[in-house]
């Protein structure tokens, strides 16, 4: 199997336009100029008026943003209680990849479901499967997404390393966090690129589908499942400045200052998202473009500068969806 790209996320929150206003005001995206399943028109009519108007709202209160050639990336669903992830979807490059991705899951003893017509078209994409990962995230691939190259930031100077390499990453905490990796790297085909060592096993494992460094993370923190943050990848250190001081100037919560890691070098600093969980703003970060020369590395210490309150941030994460995970086992 052969992912390309992470192509887009949807999670749940209480209120969707929170994140229209973060989405646009604070980290510089746009929102989607269509909805999913919306027409777009004959092409080149000067007189077509798109429904949703450019808003990015769906008719459910759903929200859209987009932050370059890809339709959408972000879709953020009403839910008063589930705010953390509803669907993850990579990309792959045809319906016969995504035959052969169906077969390979199968073979594996994954159970996997045909995306309807109407779910494809709620994607915006040819067409999907479905399933879950052993954590329980759900998962899709699709192939053929829809492209609208008018993306425009609304902040001056403002643009993001995306396209090919996906969205950004995301780092999920797992409790089983072995037979979760074994998943992604086993039968979803992702290569380590290095990992970091906590106490008492804990850590983080970093993965790759494409030379970016990695796609998806893997941190076991105690007992805790669910998202830890997005990474949002920009052009240049300064827009990463710029972006710090937008957040300072609004008063979003610093997760973690301003610092370079250790393992991808990305420059970067987190902040509270409306859901709660962290979202990374970075650049610079580590392209690998030979896989048969690159050696996963160990790392056992800290970031190389900065980055001070990362592991507080895991820390209080973790410690609020083991609360979640108590409370609606009583319920």
């Amino acid at each position: 199997m052969h992912i390309k790209s992470l192509g887009y996320i949807g999670f749940g929150a209480k209120d969707p336009l929170e994140w229209l206003n973060f989405g646009t005001e604070i980290l510089g995206m746009m929102p989607a100029r269509a909805i999913p399943g919306e027409s777009w028109g004959f092409p080149q009519d000067p007189d077509f008026k798109i429904a949703s108007g450019g808003k990015g709202i769906a008719d459910d209160g759903s929200v859209y943003l987009k932050l370059d050639e890809y339709q959408w990336r972000l879709g953020i669903h009403p839910d008063n209680d589930n705010n953390g992830i509803l669907y993850i979807g990579f990309e792959v490059d045809n319906v016969a990849e995504l035959e052969k991705a169906k077969e390979h899951l199968i073979s594996n003893k994954v159970d996997v479901l045909d995306g309807t017509d109407d779910e494809a078209k709620s994607r915006s994409v040819g067409g999907l499967i479905k399933f879950s990962d052993p954590s329980g995230n759900p998962i899709e691939i699709y192939y053929e997404p829809t492209l609208d190259y008018k993306f425009s930031s609304p902040i001056p100077d403002h643009s993001f390393v995306a396209s090919s390499f996906g969205l950004g990453h995301v780092m999920i905490l797992a409790a089983n966090r072995e037979q979760t990796f074994d998943f992604y790297t086993k039968i979803m085909g992702f290569k380590l690129s290095d990992y970091i060592s906590f106490t008492n096993g804990d850590g983080a494992w970093f993965m790759r589908c494409n030379p970016r460094h990695h796609t998806m993370a893997l941190s076991k923190f105690g007992e805790a499942n669910g998202m830890h943050h997005i990474m949002f990848e920009v052009d240049s250190i300064d827009t990463v400045g710029r972006a710090l001081d937008r957040v300072n100037k609004a008063g979003v919560p610093i997760s973690s200052t301003l610092g370079k890691h250790i393992n991808d070098l990305t420059t970067s600093f987190y902040m509270k998202g409306p859901n709660g969980w962290d979202v990374e703003i970075g650049a610079n970060q580590l392209y690998i473009h030979n896989d048969n020369e690159w050696i996963p590395k160990q790392f056992v210490e800290g970031d190389i500068w900065g980055h001070q309150g990362i592991m507080d941030s895991v820390a209080e994460v973790s410690g609020e969806l083991e609360e979640e995970a108590k409370s609606d086992g009583k319920n």
